[in-house]
């Protein structure tokens, strides 16, 4: 508990952790107003699904470019230009359909960029922790803002929902600006040295060597590259859980969307329960035996929903894998920002998020089809079994968790 008395007394941290909590409920309030402007505006289900793709691929497309910018520019200008502009794209996507004057056209255009800019704010999140704490107290900050995220998932659609209920979509839009204001006022609290390590900032000269040479150190790290892959292979067998829920909820258990938010608050709950379990023990566990167990357990708690005609036992069960899920974030970045040093981080970072944010939407694509040929309960149980012979297979390749002898040039070796 010393360790998290220290993080809470730790300004930097402290202010980066209220800038990522308020710009995290923005985004939740964003993606829910935009989904009910779409409806409201052209009664298309289809269109909404236009809608969060583009929003997806905005983001996908653009990590790797935004990581090389993350090393070659001023971190903090980086990052204070995207509150600002994300800020104005909000606001004026609030006041275009206020005003009647949001063309559908239009709206994706702003989506695109919205979504494209995204990725400066986790990236730039994960660049910045270990510059802001102790490395021995990596794993706590980690551990500290996966719990950020819990609550955003449990409380921000929520709290979004009620918002555009009682206020309506252009005023929720208007907070969603009005959240990466306040995050850019906490950045500013952040010392502009704790944006950079202590390792030169690098400029290749071109930025398709910068783009390969993140690909390379991913390719010559075989544990990040381990990580990398099992991470792409979990998103792509948990996405078949995503559209097969919905309709599970609908035709086994004959409820209605208030359901599938239960069903969605009880992973939530889980996995705030086991992220603060996680901080407590921090167990000393071997890397390989931990990821595997995760995913072995997410696939036989995920995966036994689709045996169930249950509403109340299919939440108890999300409960259960997110409980099992909750450490997998965590390590997954916490051994990044050991494997890779700080000057190298954001082109690393910004290519493993653009090949990884492949795996959901392949995963959903793919979990769209098996519902129509198994059934929403097969394609849940598929996703399940999927998991456990991920996990399996991640536990059997032993040489592939092997951790380097020595730290990456300013990461610390394992303790």
């Amino acid at each position: 508990m010393a360790t998290y008395r220290t993080l809470y007394q730790n300004k930097p941290f402290r202010a980066l952790w209220i800038g990522t909590l308020m710009v995290r409920l923005g985004v939740q309030f964003g993606v829910l107003s935009l989904t009910w402007l779409v409806l409201d505006t052209t009664g298309s289900a289809a269109k909404i699904g236009v809608v969060l793709a583009v929003y997806a691929a905005g983001d996908m497309l653009a990590s790797p470019l935004v990581g090389i910018l993350l090393d070659r520019w001023p971190r903090k200008a980086l990052l204070n230009g995207d509150n600002i502009v994300q800020g104005l794209i909000f606001a004026t996507l609030a006041t275009l359909f206020m005003l009647h004057r949001l063309p559908f056209v239009l709206l994706l255009v702003l989506v695109v960029a919205a979504g494209a800019l995204s990725p400066l704010a986790y990236i730039g999140r994960m660049i910045i922790l270990p510059n802001v704490v102790a490395h021995d107290q990596w794993e706590s900050a980690n551990t500290v803002m996966q719990l950020n995220m819990n609550m955003v998932t449990l409380l921000g659609p929520a709290l979004g929902g009620v918002l555009v209920a009682g206020i309506g979509v252009g005023a929720t839009l208007i907070i969603t600006a009005a959240c990466f204001a306040v995050y850019f006022a906490t950045l500013t609290l952040i010392p502009t040295a704790s944006f950079s390590g202590n390792e030169p900032l690098n400029t290749p000269a071109s930025f398709k060597h910068d783009l390969l040479h993140g690909w390379k150190f991913i390719g010559q790290t075989p544990l990040l590259l381990t990580l990398v892959v099992v991470t792409l292979m979990f998103s792509l067998t948990y996405g078949p859980l995503e559209p097969a829920l919905p309709v599970m909820v609908k035709q086994v258990f004959h409820q209605g969307p208030e359901t599938l938010g239960l069903l969605w608050s009880g992973f939530a709950a889980g996995a705030i329960l086991g992220t603060l379990l996680w901080g407590r023990w921090h167990p000393l566990w071997p890397l390989r035996e931990v990821v595997s167990a995760i995913i072995i357990l997410w696939g036989l708690f995920s995966g036994a929903v689709g045996l169930t005609s249950h509403a109340w036992i299919a939440a108890s069960l999300l409960a259960l894998g997110g409980l099992a899920y909750a450490p997998y974030m965590i390590l997954f970045s916490l051994w990044r920002q050991k494997l890779v040093p700080d000057f190298m981080r954001g082109k690393v970072f910004g290519t493993i998020n653009g090949l990884t944010g492949l795996g959901l939407p392949v995963g959903q694509a793919l979990g769209g089809l098996l519902v129509g040929v198994i059934g929403p309960a097969g394609t849940v149980e598929f996703g399940g079994a999927a998991c456990v012979v991920l996990g399996i297979i991640a536990f059997l390749l032993k040489n592939a968790w092997a951790v380097p002898l020595a730290p990456k040039a300013d990461s610390p070796a394992e303790s």
